[in-house]
């Protein structure tokens, strides 16, 4: 072999290893972020930024607001509750889970902050290692072992910089109940009564601990 077919060989080994690289991270700036509104494009409760504005987020479909009070009366947040019925394009999913068709709703504050997205249904189906999956194959790093004090239902959690995900689970008579809760970290126990945001979720884990 020449000296110049060598050379020759070389930069083209070089180049096709930038064309390589190149095409590896555009594949991954790509890849799909959550849209502005919600519609035909999916929306993934991981992906939240809570930095959605609610007006864009919502746009024209439509949902019903109800609001949250504390143990004096006091409004203190909102359910925006999106009906199923009145917008069958909107996509919601947990990865690749959809949950379009379970219910779902935005907690809001009053000044129109995202303080979490709920989601809670009950299936045939023993969906617990494959939502559990689906978390750990994004936020795996961030997994809190619980001491688990009861078997019903049995709490997840994980705690990532910016969020908490919160997933409990039971099985009562063949069906398996599941709530799934993505919380916005800037909203904290010791300053906001999240647990009358999220009730029944233990989201302040008073009844279980971290390991």
């Amino acid at each position: 072999m020449t000296q110049e077919k060598y050379i020759l060989m070389k930069r083209s080994k070089f180049l096709f290893a930038i064309i390589f690289v190149l095409c590896v991270y555009s594949c991954k700036s790509q890849k799909k972020e959550n849209p502005k509104t919600l519609g035909s494009t999916n929306f993934d409760i991981e992906k939240i930024s809570f930095k959605e504005d609610i007006t864009t987020l919502f746009g024209k479909n439509k949902y019903y607001k109800t609001s949250i009070k504390d143990s004096n009366a006091y409004d203190i947040a909102f359910n925006y509750i999106v009906s199923k019925k009145e917008n069958q394009n909107i996509r919601i999913s947990l990865g690749n889970i959809d949950l379009s068709t379970y219910k779902y709703d935005f907690k809001i504050s009053k000044d129109n902050k995202i303080i979490g997205i709920s989601t809670s249904f009950v299936s045939k189906e023993n969906m617990r290692d494959k939502i559990i999956q689906n978390i750990d194959d994004q936020f795996k790093k961030n997994r809190v072992n619980i001491n688990q004090l009861y078997k019903d239902p049995a709490v997840y959690r994980w705690e990532a910089p910016d969020k908490i995900i919160h997933f409990t689970y039971s099985s009562f008579e063949g069906d398996h109940i599941y709530n799934i809760s993505v919380v916005n970290k800037n909203f904290s126990c010791d300053t906001f009564p999240l647990e009358q945001v999220f009730v029944g979720e233990d989201i302040c884990l008073k009844k279980y601990t971290k390991k």
